[in-house]
Order: C-alpha cells, then structure tokens, then sequence
C-alpha cells in the first residue's frame, strides 16, 4: 500500500501537458549528474552515493498530542555503482545496484512533466525487506533553503534537520523556566515541532523539491555539500518545480497543490471576536464592543456544544451539536446578527468526547479509529478521553461532512476553527487499508478534504470559513484559512508571538498563502505564563496588516489581559479594527491572486526582492502584498524599532512618517509608540490613496521622524 499511495500523490495535482525536455545528463570521473535547467540535482560519485537503502525499527509514542520518536538504523547500504538505461530529451534512466545485495536493483527515473516540472522517482526491486531510504540532493555550501510546512523557529532551514510529523507545536521551545515547566507534562516542544510540517522545501537555487510519501521523513540540510531526505520507505517520489523567480516557484507549488478559494469579504474587515460563556454572555460583549466603535466582523463561540472545566483550564465539550441550553435562541441570534452585517463562528475537531451522543453514533455505525481488538479507541486529551472519527474509512468521511453540514452550515455560522489533526497515535486502526504511518500523515489531509467537502456540497465555498492549524502536503488545496495554532501569551521568539511571523513566512513558501493568528496568543499557564496589555495591543496592531483579525481569551481567560479588560484598551482595539476594514479593497485583491496566480498574501521580504541581499536576512519583516511593508513589535517596552527597507532605487513612505520618501535598500530606525506599528507603502502603489487615508484619518496628526 505505502508505494501505491506515492505514486498516486505525484498525480494529485499534476500539471497539463508535457514541456520539451530541460533534464541533462553529463558523465564525470568516477559518476554523473543530471540537471535541470542547468541547476544540478544530483551528483553521484562512488565515494559519494545519492542512494542508500536499509532496515530500521521506529517507536511513536503519544502524549496528548506530543511524540517522542525513537528510529533506529539497522542496515545502510550504499547504493554505488549504475547502469546507464536511457539517457533522452526528457528522461533519464538509470539503474542503481549494490555489491552487499546482488539481487537488489533500485531505478532512478528523472522525467521532464512539464516546462517547470520535474517527476522523480526510484523504485525497488525488493518489495518487503527494506523500509528505510535515503536521497541525497546536491547542494551548495552558501544555498539557503525555506519551508518545510509551519516551521516557528527559523526561516533559513540550512544546519538543522527537520522531522517531518504532524503533532503539537509544543510549549518550552526556547528552553528555559517554561521549558522546565512543560516536562512534567509532556508538553515540551523543539525549533522542528509543529501541527503543519510538509515534506517539501524552496532553495535558494529556484527550484522546489516536494516529496511524495504517506510516511515519516526527514528533511536533513546539516551538510554543505546535499541535502538529505530520509523516508520509511523503500522507494522514492518526488516533483521538483522550478521558475524564473523566487515568487514564480512559489506560485507553482501553491497552484500545484491546489490555490485556497478567495476570501469572503466579512472575514476580512473588522476583526472576529472570541467571546464565550452563552449567547447572553456572546451578547454582551457584542454590544460593549459595538458601542465603543469595534468594527465587529464576526463573534466567535468556541463552547457552542457546551463546556467542562479541567485542569488545563475552560475545554469544549466535544460534541459538534448545537448545546440550546448554554446558548438558548442562538439560531435566532445568528440571523439577527447576519443582518448587522455580523456572522458568528463555532469550534468542531475531528473527535468526539466519551458518552456524548455523537461519540455513540458514531461508535454503533463503526465510524471511530479503534484499537487492535476492534474497539473504539479512547486517548486522552488531557481531562477526558475521546474517540477519533475514521476519516479514512468513506462511510465515516461521509457521515462527519453531513454531520457538518446539517450542525453548523444550516445552522448559518460563517465559519469555525477546524482544530486538531495532529493526534493520530500507531496504535490506532482504520477501515481503510493504510499502515500506521500514513494513518498519521494522511489524516490531517483527510480532515481538511472533509471541511471542504461540506463546503462544496452545501455550496457555501467562499462564503464560510473553516479556519485550521494541522496539515500535510497536499492539505493545503482544500483547506480554505491557517491559522498559526497555540502560541505562548509572551514574546518568546520560539513560541510566542514572534514565532507568528516565520511560521507565515515558511507556510506561505509551503503553498499555503493565506493564515493568521490568536491576537495576543493563547497558551497560558499563571503565574509564569499570563497576557499583558501590551502584548494583547501589540499583536493586534500586528494583525491590522494581515488577512483576518481575530482575538482568544486564551485557555485561561481570567489570568489574561482582553480587548474588553478597560475602557482604554477596548478604545485603542476599536480603532485597530477600523484600520483593518480601509484594508479591505487591498485585501481582496491580495486573496484574489492568492486563487488565480497562487501569490501568497502574506510573504517574506526576499519572493518580492529578491536581487536584494539585505531582504534576505530580514526575518521578522514580511510583505502584505506588493506594496505593503510590515515591521512588527516583537519586544516589549520599546518605542522604537529597526526597519530594512529593500529594492534598488525603491521609494519607500512611512505610513506614520511626514510623507518623506526613502530610498531602497536602506536601514531606518522609526518610532513606534503603542498603536502605530512600523509600516511602510510603495510610493505610486495603485493602493496609495487607501495608505493615504489610513495615515490621515488614523495617524492623530502624528509626524513620526525616522532616523537612518
């Protein structure tokens, strides 16, 4: 089943139609290379192999959604001398052997699919015995390499391997006291651990290399001379896309993927309010917002199914029904509130809670994993176990999408957060014929199809959002909006709110152009772990430059500063919230692209500029569009901050600024007091007029000066 379920992957979202052939092949002492578009693949060489295989063992075990992965090696045989088979306009051929096996043969196909593409594969004549493989991909020593799914902690993968399995970002992730404090749980993350981890990467040489297995990889870029992939598997898949561009490369990933439809309008103005504790409660805050000028785009009731209380803090009950006696005349509430020009959004997961009623149904039809004697199975969850419905299996997909669209779409919620994934233990079972490998990888893919499957039936595309933080490759052509997941309330660079900026960065290069955040984080443990003012005001100023706005009480909202914690902070919030929706043309026309040309709204500085070495090395800055440069304040108690502006001869105006144009590349120190973040626009942006506005009707008559 493993190699069948690669080489379908490589047809997913196969490009149309065949290109004459770029794919070289040149013999050198000792071995060969093959190219494309006179960019080296491979560089084979005895002493130098881009082929082993082996044996192995491997242990997955499970923590409430963390892993801990033991694999170990136990043959690794090199696989060193060839034999030409056919060397064409648009294929290569060759076979691979080694002397330790006579009777294993390994066929490496290089094949040219389309002007940009690129299929690769290398194929076994052993079909049982060996279940490791690794691939070697030429390198060079200065090349830089993005991606890899969300990855949080770097943008520049090069010196570090990354484990690819989806599972909990983890908590601690910088080390130190709240590292100390997440290892009595198991809740300790690493710089690799993350719900969207995708077994692809862009270098800096133009080219993106998307491998093509169900199974555990890991993407190693720690030697100057390769880059190395290692898969359970005995063979190998693989597209390679490459462009003129950077942003080109990008572009065709995210097309061949599958682009994410256009955003509706509401979702992206105002900002979306996360409020809970009943529809009195839901309506309360409301009406506290509206009247103090909050542009309210939607009201978001992750408790709409009810409620429990654990030690973790304020949990959903998991049971995707509507709870009338917590949120009594909801239904009325939401078609009042759609006439305001308000939609409200729920919460669901692919589990559901022991003895609930859809945990029953669904555990009478057969529609839940089970364990190995055929029962349900029942993991914890931290306070309560829960079943996971068999999204492999067709009969279960079916039953969860009706189960959706008959509970929330009829309902009239305009979206909700599509949360987990990532919890896929081996030891699970599924109807469907897949391993416990690519049940894990696969399921967060088979989650996002079935969102969107409920879309597409109901024929709400475009119009509800279902919003997610768990994927895979290929996950990303259903899903509709990311979101970054549960980051820290603090400003921790590996898992606070600076961890938002490089995971955009790297999902967007990943082919998922359009994400966003918890303002103000989530994860919250008191003492040590509480949201304060500034954060919350900071990230939301943040997130006025970004598709969607949407806050989080966090799990523990009573240790937590909100947006409605006093008069001052509500005011400043409301102010943010109208800022966003002057956005609005400019967004739109960002999620258009995002759809027909596969342009990510939200980018790094180096797709846009990328003859630029400075673009390369700004982090924590990133592009809103082609016009929009954004510098958020990832440090507290500061009131000013260092901005690279790129470009040759570009003309850069500070948004706050006098309206003095500065010159590209250049480095700028600018005020930034609390509510007005370093932004700066293109002068003769199409958009200009709207930037201008923003600065009048926003900037308090502010002339911020900046210094160089």
């Amino acid at each position: 089943m493993r190699h069948l379920v690669a080489a379908a992957l490589l047809v997913v979202a196969a490009a149309a139609g065949l290109g004459r052939g770029e794919v070289t092949y040149e013999e050198i002492e000792g071995g060969f290379t093959i190219s494309f578009q006179n960019e080296v693949i491979f560089r084979h060489t005895t002493d130098n192999p881009i082929f082993y295989i082996g044996t192995g063992n491997a242990n997955f075990t499970e923590h409430q959604g963390n892993f801990d992965i033991q694999d170990e090696t136990l043959i690794k045989l090199p696989l060193q001398d060839f034999t030409k088979v056919s060397v064409e306009v648009d294929v290569v051929s060759l076979v691979f052997t080694t002397a330790t096996d006579p009777d294993l043969l390994v066929e490496l196909t290089v094949k040219q699919a389309s002007d940009n593409r690129v299929d690769i594969s290398a194929k076994t004549s052993t079909f049982s015995y060996y279940n490791r493989f690794w691939v070697r991909v030429w390198a060079e020593e200065a090349e830089q390499v993005w991606g890899a799914g969300e990855q949080y902690s770097y943008l520049n993968l090069r010196g570090r391997d990354y484990p690819i399995w989806p599972r909990e970002q983890g908590v601690g992730r910088d080390g130190g006291i709240i590292a100390n404090l997440s290892d009595v749980d198991g809740a300790e993350g690493d710089y690799h651990t993350t719900y969207y981890p995708m077994s692809s990467f862009l270098s800096s040489r133009g080219y993106s290399l998307l491998t093509q297995t169900p199974e555990y990889v890991v993407l190693d870029f720690t030697e100057a001379a390769y880059h190395e992939v290692f898969l359970h598997n005995y063979e190998f898949y693989a597209t390679l896309l490459r462009e003129p561009t950077l942003m080109a490369t990008v572009q065709a990933v995210t097309i061949y993927l599958g682009t994410q439809p256009q955003l509706p309008d509401w979702i992206m103005r105002g900002a979306i309010l996360g409020v809970q504790r009943g529809t009195a409660e839901m309506l309360f805050r409301y009406q506290e917002a509206r009247d103090a000028g909050v542009d309210v785009s939607g009201l978001w009731i992750q408790d709409w199914s009810g409620s429990i209380q654990t030690l973790f803090g304020h949990r959903v009950y998991w049971n995707w029904r509507w709870n009338e006696t917590y949120y009594p005349d909801l239904d009325l509430a939401i078609t009042t509130l759609a006439q305001e020009g308000t939609r409200v959004l729920a919460y669901a997961n692919p589990h559901l809670i022991e003895g609930s009623d859809m945990f029953e149904e669904a555990a009478a039809h057969g529609y839940l994993m089970t364990d190995s004697h055929g029962d349900a199975f029942r993991q914890d969850f931290g306070g309560f176990l829960a079943g996971t419905v068999d999204l492999l299996s067709p009969d279960a997909f079916n039953w969860y999408k009706e189960e959706i669209e008959k509970n929330m779409i009829a309902l009239g919620f305009g979206g909700w957060m599509a949360d987990f994934g990532e919890y896929t233990r081996y030891d699970m079972y599924s109807r469907a014929p897949y391993d416990g490998e690519s049940r894990h990888m696969l399921f967060p893919w088979f989650w996002a199809m079935c969102n969107r499957a409920a879309l597409d039936s109901s024929g709400t595309t475009g119009q509800v959002v279902p919003f997610m933080r768990s994927g895979s490759l290929h996950a990303s052509g259903s899903q509709v909006l990311a979101w970054a997941g549960d980051q820290n309330v603090n400003w921790a660079y590996g898992d606070g709110l600076p961890s938002t900026v490089i995971a955009a960065h790297n999902l967007a290069i990943s082919g998922m152009g359009v994400t966003h955040f918890d303002i103000g984080g989530y994860t919250t443990q008191p003492p040590v772990l509480v949201r304060s003012k500034e954060l919350l005001l900071r990230s939301a100023e943040y997130a006025v430059f970004t598709p969607v706005m949407r806050t989080h009480e966090g799990n523990k909202p009573g240790s937590n500063h909100q947006y409605y914690s006093d008069q001052d902070t509500l005011q400043q919030f409301a102010r943010l919230t109208q800022m966003h929706t002057r956005l609005l043309p400019y967004a739109r026309h960002l999620s258009q692209n995002l759809e027909t040309k596969g342009t990510p709204m939200q980018r790094p500085l180096f797709l846009q500029f990328e003859e630029d070495p400075g673009s390369y090395e700004a982090d924590y800055q990133y592009m809103y569009g082609p016009d929009l440069l954004v510098a958020p304040v990832l440090h507290k108690n500061v009131d000013e901050w260092e901005v690279y502006l790129p470009g040759e001869e570009v003309k850069w105006i500070h948004l706050w600024g006098d309206g003095t144009a500065v010159t590209g590349p250049a480095r700028v120190k600018v005020p930034a007091p609390l509510g007005y973040p370093p932004v700066f626009y293109r002068r003769g942006s199409a958009w200009e007029s709207i930037f201008q506005e923003i600065a009048a009707d926003f900037g308090n008559n502010r002339k911020l000066k900046i210094r160089h």
